[in-house]
C-alpha cells in the first residue's frame, strides 16, 4: 500500500485551517494541525510530517520562529517548509529564505496553487533523499573522480558556484532568483551554462552532480 503523505498545517485562523485540511484530505493527504507557533513545533516533533504549511503572522510565536526552531533540530531540518502569507514583502522573502523556507503561498490562493506547490516540494524532497542516500551508500568516489569533478567545478564563475551550491541545497530556480535578486530567466541561463561546462545531461543530472560534488568537497576537507 502506498504511503500516505502527512502534512502539518500551522494556522491560527480556524476557518482557513479547516478549509486547507479538507482540500488536502480530499487530495489524499493525512493532515495534522496546530493553531499556534508553539503548539506547531510540538506537533512536528510528535508527528514527524512529510511537509509543513505554516502561517507567518500568528499571535505569540510567528512562522519565522517556527521555521528557525525546526531548521535547528537535525531530525526535522530537512522537512519541506512552505509559508502561508497574506502579503509577501522582499524583507520577508529574504528572512524566510535565509532561515531555510522552501516556498511561499500568498493568500488568497487557489486549490491548484496549493496542491501543486505541495506536490512539487514532496517530489523534490524524495529526489534529494534518493540522491543523498546513493552518495552516502557504498558508492564512494575515487581520488581520481574527485579530482576530475574538482577540475570541472573550478571552471565555473563565482555566480555559477553560488547557484551550484543553492541547487545542491535543493532550491528551485524561482527560489534562487528570489535569494540572489535576479530574474528566473537569468538563473535558468546560468543553469544551462553550468550543465554545458560540466558536461551533464539535463536538470536531474545537474541536481545529482551538485549533491555528489558537495559530498566530495566535504570529504576532502
Amino acid at each position: 500500500m502506498k504511503h500516505q503523505k502527512k502534512i502539518a498545517i500551522i494556522e491560527d485562523e480556524l476557518k482557513l485551517r479547516e478549509n486547507i485540511s479538507e482540500i488536502l484530505q480530499i487530495s489524499g493527504y493525512s493532515i495534522v494541525t496546530a493553531d499556534s507557533g508553539e503548539s506547531g513545533v510540538a506537533l512536528i516533533q510528535h508527528e514527524m510530517p512529510d511537509l509543513i504549511l505554516c502561517d507567518i503572522k500568528m499571535p505569540g510565536k510567528d512562522g519565522f520562529w517556527v521555521l528557525e526552531q525546526i531548521r535547528n533540530m537535525e531530525k526535522y531540518a530537512s522537512i519541506p517548509f512552505i509559508f502561508l502569507t497574506a502579503k509577501v514583502e522582499h524583507k520577508d522573502i529574504r528572512a524566510g529564505m535565509g532561515l531555510g523556507a522552501d516556498d511561499y503561498i500568498t493568500k488568497p490562493f487557489s486549490v491548484r496553487d496549493l496542491t501543486n506547490a505541495i506536490a512539487v516540494r514532496l517530489k523534490r524532497n524524495e529526489l534529494l533523499k534518493s540522491y543523498s542516500s546513493t552518495a552516502e551508500s557504498g558508492q564512494v568516489l575515487t581520488q581520481q573522480e574527485i579530482q576530475a569533478y574538482t577540475e570541472k567545478y573550478t571552471n565555473l564563475t563565482k555566480s555559477e558556484k553560488r547557484i551550484f551550491s543553492l541547487i545542491a541545497e535543493g532550491f528551485s530556480s524561482v527560489e534562487i532568483a528570489k535569494q540572489l535578486h535576479n530574474s528566473v530567466k537569468t538563473i535558468e541561463n546560468h543553469r544551462s551554462n553550468i550543465i554545458l561546462k560540466l558536461g551533464l545531461k539535463g536538470h536531474l543530472s545537474l541536481v545529482k552532480f551538485c549533491i555528489t560534488m558537495n559530498n566530495a568537497l566535504k570529504s576532502s576537507v
